[in-house]
This record gives structure tokens, C-alpha cells and sequence, in this order.
């Protein structure tokens, strides 16, 4: 079961963040938002900003034109995902380097 993270229930009753979901699961992030699953490319996801408060953080998600702000998790759960979400993108560009290198090595064998 992917990584997830949800608004705690305090954070959720002092914010009015509403119902939402966030979840990482191999290379794509889903936010889910009343019910309704937007599914991105992690590498797609141009900013994903937290601003820490005392109890409860939000986090920001842009991807293209579309921009979800996240409120009411908690500031160690929100920089949790902070740090998957980095991995995730810090592994999803090692792949894709190998990919490249071994093309490049391919190619030069052939040579």
C-alpha cells in the first residue's frame, strides 16, 4: 500500500481543510479531493512547497495550471511527505540517467 498522508482530525476542524488525501506510489502522486483522484507524473510536478505552522502545515501542489493547497496536516507528517516526495523524484532521476548511460554505452558498442 503507497505512502499516504490526510489532514489530522484537530487540523482538519480548526482549518476547514475538508476531506483530502495525498498518496505517492511509484512514480506518480495522487491528491484526492472530495472523492475525486487527480493522478500526476512525480516529474510533472513543478513545486511542491510546505509552509510549517505551530500545529499544522499546508502543502502546495503545482502542476502546470492546476494548484491544490493542502491544509490541516500535521507539520511532521506534512514534512514527511516533503522528504518521500524529494526521494521519489531523487530516484526517478537516477533511473531515468542509467536509462540514458546505458542507451549511450549501447550505442558506443555498436561502433
Amino acid at each position: 500500500m503507497p505512502p499516504t498522508w490526510q489532514p489530522s482530525a484537530w487540523g482538519k476542524a480548526l482549518t476547514s481543510s475538508g476531506d483530502w488525501k495525498l498518496a505517492l506510489h511509484g512514480d506518480s502522486v495522487t491528491v484526492t479531493l472530495g472523492g475525486v483522484a487527480i493522478v500526476s507524473a512525480v516529474e510533472n510536478v513543478e513545486a511542491v512547497v510546505v509552509t510549517r505552522g505551530l500545529f499544522w502545515s499546508q502543502i502546495r501542489l503545482e502542476v502546470g495550471e492546476w494548484v491544490s493547497r493542502l491544509y490541516g496536516i500535521r507539520s511532521k507528517d506534512a514534512a514527511a511527505f516533503e522528504r518521500a516526495f524529494a526521494a521519489s523524484l531523487k530516484a526517478l532521476q537516477l533511473r531515468q540517467r542509467s536509462a540514458e548511460f546505458d542507451a549511450a554505452a549501447h550505442r558506443a558498442s555498436l561502433d
